[in-house]
């Protein structure tokens, strides 16, 4: 009789825990992330990297707006939406890669196509300001995000 009450309990335990993890993590995505271009670099034809990108690579990725929970990237100064493939990147963290869904339908150059293009965005609990990190093979565009209201 003891052995099953004590069985009991960690079971309801369990299940108590799973549902604060589910619902702890389901707050932290259910908005979209509005994020601030600060720094580009460009890689130029000899490997160097350059600063003088201009305002047009920065101002693409400013404003940009990533929803985790849909996949949907918008780009307000291209006036673009895309929708992209999003990978958390572990189980306790706000830690995500994203790539677009296009690169899915290509073929065998899936994983070349998600590694020369995508995004990063690192919005764990003990950072104090969620930031992103956009790779293509040309640019590098880094900047923070907050949750948009």
């Amino acid at each position: 009789m003891v052995r099953q009450r004590l069985i009991a309990c960690v079971l309801l335990a369990c299940a108590t825990l799973a549902s604060n993890a589910a619902t702890v993590s389901a707050r932290d995505e259910s908005k979209p992330y509005r994020c601030i271009a600060k720094d580009a670099v460009s890689v130029l034809q000899d490997g160097t990297l350059n600063k003088s990108v201009g305002d047009v690579t920065l101002k693409l990725f400013d404003k940009m707006v990533i929803d985790v929970t849909t996949g949907h990237v918008s780009f307000p100064n291209a006036a673009t939406r895309e929708e992209w493939t999003v990978e958390k990147t572990s189980l306790n963290d706000n830690d995500y890669v994203l790539f677009p869904s296009a690169a899915r339908r290509i073929g065998r150059s899936v994983r070349a196509n998600s590694v020369t293009r995508y995004i990063r965005l690192r919005a764990a609990a003990n950072d104090p300001q969620p930031r992103f990190i956009a790779v293509t093979l040309s640019y590098l565009v880094t900047g923070t995000c907050e949750i948009a209201k």
